[in-house]
């Protein structure tokens, strides 16, 4: 994970306190039942605010009775949210993506077997032939969101379905940039955040992106010049993407 999570509003006290309490909290819980125990979210990536919350998952032995009767917490003013589970049945329930990016953030606090450490390192990762599926829908799926279904409901006549088309294209525009920077997909509330960050992107990504987003009013002709604007970065990439998954867009096209 490459993501650097530099928050304007972290408070380090706040950091300080929350990993206090994190700590305190779980060491009441461990026993001879627990498996391992992750820290999660806002107290790993290194930072906290008056709106972060405290995410701790406990793995226990199935079966096994542990007095946690609450999902939510609060501790002095901070909530602490808590993932109870299964060890035995997370080693076989698949994990979606949303769920294995923010594993990819984590912390190991307990883990006497290394248990949770191999779950992570078998669950985790993204794997070879995802990479290259996000790659190639992408591509494909942002060009036919962006640049033909947008004119589809210019010519039904809904202006506001046709910039929803465009927003739509932009977050497969974001799955390709991910998998072609080889990382797992954001979970939605972070996915901007973290894809400005990356290293293989279009040039002055942020600032073409930018004007992108801007909607000065709900006309087809507001809708072309950002058409022409997102052509442009994904002009750009395509032949990135065509390198990488060693085929070309008409190929791909026809696979997807």
């Amino acid at each position: 994970m490459s993501t650097n999570f530099s928050i304007q509003s972290s408070d380090p006290g706040l950091l300080e306190k929350a990993n206090r309490i994190a700590k305190e909290f779980v060491q009441s819980y461990i026993c001879d039942d627990i498996v391992g125990v992750v820290f999660l979210g806002a107290i790993v990536r290194g930072y906290f605010d008056h709106s972060a919350d405290i995410d701790i998952a406990i793995f226990k032995k199935k079966g096994s009775q542990i007095p946690i009767t609450q999902k939510f917490y609060t501790i002095e003013d901070i909530e602490v949210q808590i993932w109870l589970s299964d060890y035995e049945s997370e080693l076989s329930d698949p994990w979606d993506m949303a769920k294995r990016w923010t594993y990819s953030q984590s912390l190991i606090y307990f883990d006497p077997e290394e248990k949770i450490s191999q779950l992570l390192k078998e669950k985790v990762p993204l794997k070879p032939e995802e990479r290259k599926w996000l790659m190639m829908s992408g591509l494909s799926l942002s060009e036919w969101y962006i640049d033909r279904l947008t004119q589809l409901w210019i010519e039904r006549g809904n202006i506001i379905s046709a910039h929803h088309m465009f927003n739509q294209g932009l977050n497969y525009f974001f799955d390709m940039l991910f998998g072609l920077n080889n990382e797992l997909v954001a979970d939605m509330k972070w996915r901007y955040y973290c894809v400005e960050q990356m290293e293989q992107l279009p040039h002055h990504f942020k600032e073409r992106f930018k004007e992108i987003m801007i909607l000065h009013s709900l006309t087809e002709e507001e809708l072309n010049r950002r058409k022409s604007a997102f052509m442009e970065m994904w002009r750009e990439m395509q032949p990135m993407i065509e390198a990488e998954v060693k085929m070309t867009f008409e190929e791909i096209v026809q696979l997807i």
